[in-house]
């Protein structure tokens, strides 16, 4: 289909269009309100139905009224002055009569054939109106055929263009359609304000029609191969018929304003108007030629080819019997009102109207039916139609027939069977409009609209039953599946929103696809769904707005499919997918009842699709941290087993640890282990009893990890390194320093206990000083080196101390000492401290028991409240 070219800006080529079609718009409806006002004051008051009772030609009487031959006037007579005024021309007859009124006397001076000049008058009077009194004789025919008929045309030739302004074919229409408006109505204005316009508005819109309707039947829907052939032969009779327009336009100037110059036009007036008509036909015969080479010689597409033998048969409908009797009055010269009756000139020109109506079904309608099926179907539909309202109609004759009977006859009230029967046919007519009719009418519509009715039910129970589905490869499948099947559709494809801001192809059914077809998300058919919210109909061939903006990869992933109707999937927030679906089998158009149909089964699969894809993401989140938590869990169970599982015996020694972890896995470590060293010449060393504990920064699998990276180092060093804690100290810092990351560090304590000598070495790396508990006495174990892995070169420092018989060694983390109530206060170390105390006094005289009292005593001062931190503790008690 030809569409304008759009290499202007769109609103600025929007606004021309606009504008020329409310420039057309006003003219047309100004001429035909001119028209419409004449006739109906002419019907509704006698003195608007004045009229000149003469026709000129060239200032000569050509035809008059046969009351006019009795006052002297006869044909052949040039008229010299109306009124007093000279006639210059026609305009100053019109003028004349627009402003008489009844009673009025019009004086005509005129000069005979042979010389003479007379002076004729007569007065106006009211015109003849129907017996009794009413509206003028035949008023019904002027109305319908100038007024109504007219403006349907135009009305038509309007909602094509606004339809479809990009369209040329459209602007084509209306300019074909005018030409009845100024065919049907007079040329000659009734009013002072358009006679400067009404006679050149005429002229054109009758030149315009058979050119625009030859362009028409070249370029709609596709331009013509046999016009590719011969181009010049369309330019050849549109040039010719346009160098004849200013003629035509002249010669009406000069007839209303200028008869001397109409004189010296009129030898050439009858020659150019008999070219202009042969011209006119040749234009509207090429026309058919046109199409019917498209529809038999030519390959076009199915629809196309409806569209085609639809136009082609309207138009010769239409018409045919119009031309025929143009033709007839242009080789006889006879006038149409005196020639034809008045009820076949009326035919003719209601069965003109199917002309207009083909040419805008052709154009607009989103997909044509067979003008068989068309045919067949509504005849049919017509008839059983009909033949129900004539059962009614027949028993309301009856009714009113007996019923009339009745009363007439006195004799027939002493009658039961009388009686009888006017209540049977009382109740028969009742019983069969209020009942049986509509029953009947329901067949009907089932009958001949059997798959409508059938679409819109399994439509319906599928938009029911869509938000049952919870995966989207059966919901998309069953959708399909259901649609083809109901609408019999081929060819069918649906996009889902993906990565990367793209739709991407997820079913298709009824074409086999070789490499993926994408629909970006700016895409204008994305665009124009995401705005409008309902299914749009589109051809690849169609002026639609959006699709001049489609890009040529849109256009051909949109080609596959064939895809005539386009159904947006909307979720809650945005478009989630869109439908393309392929004609149908039966190359009928989507109907309206389809589009609102497939519009709540699209609306019921985008919330469908939008849950079933929100139960994937939880189900893979779900599955996602099944699977975590079970490595946390496994990750739990290697670090639990990190901790010691059994401590080393040693004489006078009772030790006991615990680690509470504020999450599954905690960064706080403690160990005991038996440290063996060799001397330098290989003679024995004292067994040592190894005490740690460190507080990793952070918590989670990361502390984890620098925790089980710094007990490794431990207990490597304490196999081979130095029996001086302060450098062991230093090469762990070392350790963790190369082996975390600059903002990874932790706080460490390390102790080695001799039981023979109970001389305790040790270095405490920045951690929370432990405890000896001696009676009443509290000594602490102060920090002799920064915390581990912030600085690779730290130095640390080996202190010593001996252990009484009695003392507790109690090591701890922050966590315990720092445990908070409910309102955030800490237990703090003094508290923990004094609870050790009274713990011992109460009797806990086990390393074990004092480590769970000091658990209890801190839970109970939380009472409940949530740990924020590792709670870890080791108690060595001496004995």
């Amino acid at each position: 289909m030809h569409t304008f070219s759009p290499s202007r800006p769109r609103h600025r080529s929007a606004v021309v269009q606009y504008l020329l079609l409310l420039l057309i718009a006003a003219m047309a409806l100004g001429q035909w309100g001119n028209t419409a006002y004449r006739v109906v004051r002419g019907i509704f008051s006698a003195e608007r139905g004045i009229r000149a009772p003469f026709g000129l030609n060239n200032g000569v009487i050509e035809g008059m009224s046969p009351f006019l031959r009795h006052a002297g006037l006869q044909v052949g007579d040039r008229v010299l002055a109306v009124n007093g005024h000279e006639l210059t021309g026609e305009a100053v007859l019109l003028r004349e009569f627009a402003h008489a009124h009844l009673g009025d006397t019009i004086k005509v001076e005129v000069r005979h054939p042979d010389g003479k000049q007379q002076t004729v008058s007569w007065q106006l009077i009211t015109p003849q109106r129907r017996r009794g009194g009413g509206r003028p004789a035949g008023w019904i025919g002027p109305l319908l055929l100038l007024v109504i008929l007219p403006l349907a045309f135009l009305l038509v030739g309007l909602w094509v263009v606004l339809a479809k302004p990009h369209d040329l074919s459209a602007w084509l229409v209306l300019g074909i359609l005018p030409y009845f408006e100024a065919l049907l109505s007079p040329a000659n204005p009734q009013g002072d304000w358009t006679i400067w316009f009404s006679p050149f508005w005429n002229e054109t819109a009758q030149m315009a029609m058979p050119i625009c309707l030859m362009w028409f039947g070249v370029l709609f829907p596709e331009r013509a191969g046999f016009d590719r052939r011969a181009p010049w032969i369309k330019w050849l009779l549109s040039i010719s018929l346009l160098a004849l327009l200013p003629f035509n336009l002249f010669h009406s100037y000069a007839r209303l304003w200028n008869l001397s110059l109409d004189r010296t036009m009129s030898p050439w007036f009858l020659p150019t108007d008999r070219i202009e008509s042969f011209l006119s036909i040749l234009c509207v015969a090429y026309f058919f030629v046109l199409f019917s080479h498209k529809i038999f010689a030519e390959k076009v597409g199915a629809d196309s080819g409806r569209r085609l033998r639809l136009l082609f048969w309207g138009s010769l409908i239409g018409l045919t019997p119009f031309g025929a009797m143009v033709i007839y009055t242009l080789v006889t010269g006879e006038d149409v009102s005196e020639t034809f009756p008045q009820w076949l000139s009326f035919g003719i020109v209601l069965v003109l109207a199917i002309f207009p109506l083909s040419l805008a079904y052709a154009l607009v309608v989103q997909r044509a039916m067979d003008i068989r099926l068309i045919v067949r179907q509504g005849t049919r539909y017509a008839f059983a139609r009909y033949t129900l309202f004539g059962i009614r109609a027949l028993l309301g004759v009856l009714f009113s027939w007996r019923l009339t009977i009745f009363f007439a006859d006195p004799e027939s009230h002493r009658r039961p069977v009388d009686v009888i029967l006017i209540f049977a046919l009382l109740l028969l007519f009742f019983g069969f409009r209020m009942v049986l009719s509509g029953r009947l009418q329901q067949e009907i519509d089932r009958r001949f609209f059997r798959e409508a009715y059938s679409t819109e039910q399994v439509l319906s129970e599928l938009s029911e039953q869509a938000h049952n589905f919870t995966e989207t490869g059966p919901l998309l499948s069953t959708i399909t599946q259901r649609i083809s099947d109901t609408l019999h559709i081929e060819r069918m494809a649906v996009f889902l929103r993906g990565s990367g801001d793209v739709f991407r192809l997820q079913t298709a059914t009824g074409v086999d696809l070789t490499s993926p077809v994408l629909l970006p998300a700016h895409s204008a058919t994305v665009n124009t769904l995401s705005r409008e919210k309902r299914p749009a109909a589109m051809r690849i061939d169609d002026s639609s707005h959006w699709l001049l903006e489609a890009s040529d990869t849109e256009r051909a992933a949109l080609s596959e499919f064939q895809t005539e109707l386009l159904v947006p999937l909307p979720g809650r927030g945005r478009l989630i997918g869109v439908m393309a679906l392929g004609p149908k089998r039966s190359e009928e158009p989507y109907s309206r009842m389809d589009r609102r149909l497939l519009e709540s089964v699209a609306s019921q699969t985008g919330l469908a699709l939008e849950n079933a894809e929100l139960l994937q993401s939880l189900a893979h989140e779900a599955a996602q941290r099944e699977r975590v938590t079970r490595d946390i869990e496994i990750a739990r169970e290697v670090q639990e087993r990190l901790f010691p599982q059994t401590y080393p015996k040693f004489d006078g020694v009772d030790v006991a640890g615990y680690c509470r972890p504020a999450q599954e896995i905690g960064g706080d470590y403690y160990d005991v282990m038996e440290v063996k060293r060799e001397s330098d010449d290989g003679s024995p060393q004292p067994r040592l009893l190894g005490l740690a504990i460190g507080d990793v920064s952070g918590k989670g699998i990361s502390a984890a990890l620098l925790m089980a990276s710094l007990r490794a180092s431990l207990r490597g060093l304490t196999l081979v390194g130095s029996s001086d804690l302060g450098e062991l100290m230093g090469h762990v810092n070392k350790l963790v320093y190369d082996g975390s990351h600059a903002n990874r560090y932790a706080t460490f304590f390390y102790a080695e206990y001799d039981p023979a000598s109970r001389r305790l070495c040790y270095a405490n790396g920045g951690h929370n000083p432990p405890v000896i508990l001696r009676g009443d006495q509290v000594i602490a174990l102060e920090v002799t080196g920064m915390v581990v892995g912030i600085t690779e070169d730290a130095a640390y420092e080996q202190r010593d101390i001996t252990l009484e018989p009695g003392d507790i060694l109690v090591l701890f983390t922050d966590g315990i000492s720092e445990a908070m109530d409910g309102d955030d206060e800490e237990w703090g170390e003094c508290r923990m401290i004094t609870a050790a105390q009274q713990e011992r006094a109460r009797g806990a005289l086990t390393a074990e028991g004092l480590l769970r009292a000091l658990y209890r005593r801190a839970d109970e001062f939380v009472n409940g409240a949530p740990q924020h931190d590792d709670m870890t503790s080791v108690v060595m008690k001496v004995s």
